[in-house]
């Protein structure tokens, strides 16, 4: 059978590959790198997330402790130094370990589990968990491809 998750777990499996490009060759200051212009750095991005994909980890049910370094990363939290954060290896870590417990949790949730309510709505209208996890998804691609335009700002060849 297939569950309503299945393929969307491949996709965030692919981020983690994709990270992985758009990050090689990283130095620490191009990790703590924030555009001239404003904005986030690398380093805060990928904490953010991987703090979402535990979120939502939670959200369909998986139990994930809540580690202080989250707190970092939520919306609207301020730049701090970059010693103040995880390496980026334990953030990365962290990543790919959330991407783990996805695949397995996707693949156990049935429809009617999918279908159940988020509790709000997100901002493309979706109000279920299918709908949340889908959401979230296009949230950390969209963050994934910030990382990637922060790699060019810093002159590192483009990686598609």
């Amino acid at each position: 059978m297939q569950h309503p998750l299945a393929s969307l777990a491949t996709r965030y499996r692919f981020n983690e590959s994709l990270l992985s490009t758009i990050t090689e060759g990283f130095s620490p200051e191009d990790w703590a790198a924030a555009p001239e212009s404003g904005g986030n750095n690398p380093i805060w991005i990928l904490g953010h997330i991987t703090a979402s994909r535990r979120f939502l980890l939670r959200r369909l049910g998986v139990e994930v402790e809540d580690e202080a370094w989250e707190r970092h990363f939520a919306m609207g939290t301020q730049l701090q130094d970059p010693g103040a954060y995880p390496s980026p290896a334990t953030l990365v870590g962290h990543f790919r370990s959330a991407g783990e417990a996805l695949v397995e949790r996707c693949a156990t949730l049935d429809a009617e589990q999918a279908r159940a309510p988020w509790g709000s709505a997100f901002p493309d209208g979706s109000e279920t968990l299918d709908g949340g996890a889908h959401f979230l998804y296009m949230h950390e691609t969209y963050h994934l491809g910030q990382i990637g335009l922060l790699r060019r700002i810093r002159s590192k060849p483009g990686f598609a």
